[in-house]
This record gives C-alpha cells, structure tokens and sequence, in this order.
C-alpha cells in the first residue's frame, strides 16, 4: 500500500472491501491522534487508550463519513469527543505534553545563548501542560496541526467568533505561564 495515496482513495479502498488498507491512514494519523489525546488528558495511558478507541470508532463508522470535510478533521473529532468522556469518567494527573513546539515562542537574546532549544521546547510543553480546559488543545490544533479556524469551530462545536476568543485567550494565558516560568523573560509572539 502506497502511504502517498490520497485519503480519499484509500477510504474508497476500504469501503470496497480492503480492511487491511486502514493500517495506512492509523499508521498516518496515529502520532495526531496520541497528541490531541494527550492534550486533553494529560495522562499517556490514557491518551493511548482513547487514541486507540478512536481508531476503532471511526473505522466501525465509516460509513457515516461523507467526505465534506478531511477525514483527519472528521477523525480529530472523534478523538476530541472520545478524550473528553474519557475525562469526565476519570480523573487524571497532568503531565507534560510531547508535541514539536518549534516557532511560538522567542526568548530575549541573552536568554537565548544560556539556553538550548531543547530547554526551551521542554519549557513551552510544561507550559501548555498546566493551562487548564481546552486551551492547549486549541493552541496545539492551530499552530501545529494547522487547522483553521472554521475547522477548529466544526471540530469543538463552538461558533466561529468563540474559537477566535478561546484561541485569543488561550495565547495570552500560555504568555503568563511562559513569564510565571522564565521569570519575566519570555517574550511571546501574540501575532503568529
């Protein structure tokens, strides 16, 4: 199975009778699947479990796919629903969350020289760790998976002017942690 082939065809492959062909969009979107999990549990356990669970719903509804959106966008929305039960069911410890977070934040220029970029990776993921809600799950949607705002608001069920001040606010309250953190250091970048 070529893992270039388009979604769509794949999708099709499957809906024909190919079931072994979903092993190429899991495999695809597993890494996606894990970090939206994470993001909202805090928890790996759980974020493995709820991402595997996603998996099987979406494949038990396939059917129910009609191709209007991505089926990554379709398939955020399960994990998102899925997590979120997952939560309300459990409570959990927050723990840090594993997601490349090249380019949200700079730090002063002497800040910079005394820390590696792995430091401040490490700063910035324990940073959306502790925001609490959706906030780093909004923030991770936006920036690193690149969902757009309308996306984001079909994703969550939020109106379109709510993601917008959810995004607003979750950028601001991800600033404190980064000051509360780095002890006033952090220069954030309000305007990506």
């Amino acid at each position: 199975m070529d893992s270039k082939q388009s979604d769509k065809i794949i999708l099709k492959q499957i809906k024909q009778g190919d079931v072994s062909s979903y092993s190429v969009l899991v495999h695809r979107y597993r890494c996606m699947a894990y970090t939206l999990a994470i993001s909202i549990t805090k928890n790996k356990e759980d974020a493995e479990e709820v991402a595997q669970d996603a998996f099987v719903k979406a494949y038990k509804n396939l059917d129910s796919f009609q191709g209007k959106s991505k089926f990554s966008t379709w398939l955020y929305q399960i994990v998102y629903r899925t997590a979120l039960s997952k939560v309300r069911l459990k409570k959990h410890q927050w723990q840090s969350i594993d997601e490349d977070v090249q380019g949200l934040v700079k730090f002063d220029e002497g800040q910079a020289d005394v820390m590696e970029q792995q430091d401040r990776k490490q700063i910035v993921h324990e940073a959306i760790s502790r925001l609490k809600g959706d906030d780093g799950f909004l923030l991770i949607l936006y920036y690193y998976k690149e969902l757009n705002i309308e996306e984001l608001a079909s994703l969550t069920g939020y109106s379109i002017s709510n993601v917008k001040v959810k995004l607003h606010r979750a950028r601001k309250k991800l600033h404190e942690q980064l000051q509360i953190m780095m002890n006033g250091h952090a220069r954030f970048l309000m305007d990506i």
